[in-house]
């Protein structure tokens, strides 16, 4: 097994491709929300997720579906989607919260 290979991320987001569709930098949504640019690439390249409401904010901002950023579930069969919901319930995992201090 090779340890330094790049970590993969599940892709749930298309921001990139719409930033890019409508000539849009991260610098400048970045701006225009109020965020650092940093964390509009991390958003950009799934290695994060912003919440629902801030898709939302920048659809508005940028005159766009709110759906056009997201991948759609119905193409998602057979390995891959078994493989996809096995890495989403470790998501889910890692963000419940159990009370435990």
């Amino acid at each position: 097994m090779n340890s330094k290979r790049k970590p993969t991320h599940l892709i749930m987001n298309r921001l990139a491709v719409v930033l890019k569709e409508e000539r849009v930098s991260n610098k400048q949504l970045a701006e225009t929300l109020g965020y650092e640019p940093a964390t509009i690439s991390k958003w950009a390249t799934n290695t994060i997720q912003p919440p629902l409401a801030t898709f939302l904010r920048i659809a508005l901002t940028i005159d766009r579906d709110l759906k056009d950023f997201f991948i759609s579930s119905k193409d998602i069969e057979g390995e891959e989607k078994k493989k996809m919901l096995k890495e989403l319930a470790v998501i889910a995992e890692k963000g419940k919260r159990t009370g435990k201090k």
